[in-house]
Parts: C-alpha cells; sequence; structure tokens
C-alpha cells in the first residue's frame, strides 16, 4: 500500500482507539464518583465532607474537560477519516453526545458549584444547604455519568462494527 494510505488508517485507527479510551476512562471515573465517591462522602460532617468534595473537584476539573474535547475531537476526526459511509455515523454521534457533557456542565452545574465553592457557604446558607446541594450535583453528575456511558457504548459499537 501507498505509505500516505497507511499513515490515514493509522491515523484513523489511532483516533478511533482514542476516542473509545477517552470515553470509556471518563465514564468509569464518573460512575465512580456517582456510586462510591459521593455515599462514601456524604457519610462525614458537613465541613469535612464539603473539604473533600471541593478538593476534588479541583483535582478533576483540571482533566475531565480535556478528557471530553480531546475524546468528542478524536471521534469527529474518526468520522471525517473513515471512508465506509455506513461506519461514519456512530462516530458523529457519539462525537455529539460526548461533548454535551461541557455546556451541561458551564450552563447547569458550575453556577451551582460555584455558590457551594464559596468559603463563607456554610456560615451564609447552612449545613443542612450544603448537603442538599451535594446530593443535587451527584444527581446533575448522574447525567454525565450517563452521557459518557452512552458515548463509550456508541463507539464500542463502532469498533465492533469493523
Amino acid at each position: 500500500m501507498h505509505t500516505a494510505i497507511m499513515d490515514r488508517l493509522d491515523l484513523k485507527d489511532a483516533l478511533k482507539m482514542a476516542a473509545t479510551s477517552l470515553a470509556g476512562l471518563f465514564a468509569g471515573n464518573a460512575m465512580y464518583i456517582n456510586l462510591v465517591d459521593h455515599p462514601a462522602r456524604m457519610n462525614l460532617k458537613t465541613p469535612e465532607m464539603r473539604i473533600v468534595w471541593k478538593e476534588g473537584f479541583h483535582r478533576a476539573k483540571r482533566i475531565q474537560g480535556t478528557m471530553v474535547l480531546i475524546g468528542a475531537a478524536a471521534a469527529t476526526g474518526a468520522w471525517y477519516l473513515e471512508e465506509n459511509a455506513d461506519r461514519r455515523l456512530p462516530w458523529l454521534l457519539g462525537a455529539g453526545l460526548f461533548i454535551t457533557v461541557w455546556p451541561w456542565t458551564l450552563l447547569v452545574m458550575i453556577p451551582d458549584i460555584n455558590r457551594n465553592l464559596d468559603e463563607n457557604v456554610l456560615k451564609n446558607r447552612g449545613e443542612a444547604w450544603s448537603r442538599d446541594h451535594m446530593i443535587r450535583w451527584n444527581k446533575q453528575h448522574g447525567f454525565r455519568t450517563l452521557v459518557s456511558l452512552g458515548a463509550f457504548g456508541i463507539f464500542l459499537y463502532a469498533l465492533a462494527r469493523k
């Protein structure tokens, strides 16, 4: 085969694997947060619960957004490079689904998150508000889990169609 064709095939496969891997990693992390980390954190006293949540939030925000952007971009690249029309659509659908994590986070979650990041939130709003917010935040985060699991499933399906 011509070397340019080989390079293109290698890039397409690498993009498919990157998209699938990043969606799987994101989904696994998100599911862990919903099913393990959040319930464990809720057993702490409210001030400690908030400290642990805040630390986890700041650590996660450094990598989660990047995972989504790179994963969705890789899936879009795979869609663009896929010559077989029957195999293209899942990559675009998965990319579109995966990228919805961004607007959901920015428009729905961040306003509440910023309120709970306020250093005086316990004094100003009370412990009950903070605990209720954590429950609400976990439900909102569950949407991210479902969306990323959906994208991961679509990418696995697309890989299996080879």
